[in-house]
């Protein structure tokens, strides 16, 4: 063992089982995580594009959204009752650079509900009076989200981290929503979906039977959009760090975030800086908990996390405490990047993140539909699953000295950008 390294003996964890590629006979690769005694199977259907291609806002979200309500097969009460019927549900949300669409059932029920999924991502009905409903619905929820200082504090961290003209930076507005319509839809989901831009993760209790299942829907015959979309890398164009306040009437207490753009997962830092980084405010004992919570009592939760936006990612630390507590706060946050950049880690502090570190990722890896977030998040990084053991190598071996290193490239108070929202 590496000097200055403590021997660990309350916590090991072997290597992760990473998942088992299948290429479909389209073309599409399948990934299986076979394991879980339960009879429960998870299904993913990642869709590349995302709001990365969509010619106006909101357009990827209600295309994938409206996968839901019905499709040439069947209207939407029947869509919703039959997947009701079977104890199943199904998610739809999308991200910077990809549409998911995800469906949990109970094994029995998953030929099914293969079939009613099939029918909605090939022929979705995209219903104009269905669309005014969903829209509504959308279009309040944001307005009543607009009032929440955490939400309005994300959104306007976007748009410092990526630029006000940037399409992952650029504020939705209302009038966005009214502007959204069938036709809109239909254009954006003919270039997206189909078995070109498609890849499909199966997770669970699974089977021969279940794979051949999904290869009858999904992997026997090309489908859908016939080119491949491409993703321009278009860079953050963000404004100037420092402080942004976003005023939000009425409010006790004020969100605060402090971050900046950081390491793309394929650099070689990468998996120590994220280790770093649970240090800094990734657990209950973490530097920022200590200090602004237990020490100084500024707020009930403060974190720090690596947040992925595509495939770039951003460190961000993020608190609520009342609006006297919002410059110490600040303050407090610096000071932990200052000793982070200044003072080694000591032995036993070192041994404890490991030994938490470890224990959290056992609870992670031991259920399917939890790991089967991870490499789904790894996949849609660009990096190999490997990664993931990696990041476990990283943790048991990291020293003092690797987070000194990462603390002083990646935590300069001058590259922040700061967003308070609130009174």
């Amino acid at each position: 063992m590496s000097a200055g390294i403590p021997e660990i003996r309350a916590m090991e964890m072997e290597d992760v089982k990473l998942p088992v590629k299948v290429q479909l006979p389209n073309g599409v690769p399948l990934f299986l995580i076979n394991e879980g005694v339960r009879d429960v199977v998870r299904l993913d259907l990642l869709f590349s594009g995302g709001y990365a291609v969509q010619n106006q806002p909101l357009q990827a979200l209600f295309t994938n959204r409206m996968l839901r309500e019905g499709c040439s097969a069947m209207g939407a009460t029947a869509f919703s009752r039959s997947i009701d019927s079977c104890g199943a549900w199904i998610e739809t949300y999308s991200t910077q650079e990809c549409n998911h669409v995800t469906l949990y059932s109970l094994k029995r029920h998953i030929g099914k509900l293969l079939k009613i999924i099939s029918d909605a991502v090939k022929s979705p009905a995209f219903s104009e009076r269905r669309l005014n409903v969903v829209r509504a619905a959308n279009k309040s929820h944001f307005q009543v989200n607009s009032c929440k200082v955490d939400v309005v504090a994300q959104r306007h961290f976007e748009k410092s981290l990526w630029g006000a003209e940037h399409k992952f930076g650029r504020l939705v507005t209302v009038e966005d929503y009214d502007a959204i319509t069938v036709e809109s839809l239909r254009e954006y989901y003919a270039r997206v979906y189909g078995a070109c831009n498609c890849s499909i993760f199966l997770s669970g209790n699974i089977d021969d039977a279940i794979v051949q299942t999904v290869t009858n829907y999904f992997g026997e015959e090309q489908w859908g959009a016939s080119t491949p979309v491409k993703i321009d890398d278009v860079p953050p164009v963000g404004s100037a760090c420092g402080r942004v306040d976003v005023k939000v009437n009425d409010t006790m207490q004020s969100t605060v975030k402090i971050g900046s753009m950081t390491l793309d997962t394929s650099h070689p830092d990468f998996q120590t800086l994220k280790y770093m980084t649970v240090l800094l405010g990734g657990f209950f004992g973490s530097r920022l908990m200590t200090n602004i919570r237990e020490r100084n009592g500024y707020t009930y939760h403060i974190e720090a996390d690596i947040s992925a936006f595509g495939k770039r990612n951003a460190l961000v630390v993020t608190s609520e405490t009342s609006n006297e507590y919002v410059s110490p706060l600040i303050a407090e946050v610096y000071n932990e990047f200052s000793r982070l950049q200044n003072e080694p880690v000591s032995l036993k502090e070192m041994e404890k993140l490991r030994n938490c570190t470890l224990g959290e990722l056992c609870r992670e890896y031991e259920g399917v539909i939890a790991k089967a977030d991870i490499f789904i998040n790894t996949y849609l990084s660009g990096e190999p699953f490997e990664s993931v053991n990696k990041y476990l190598n990283v943790v048991r071996t990291a020293t003092p000295e690797d987070f000194m290193r990462m603390a002083q490239a990646h935590l300069s108070p001058e590259k922040m950008i700061e967003i308070v929202a609130g009174a």
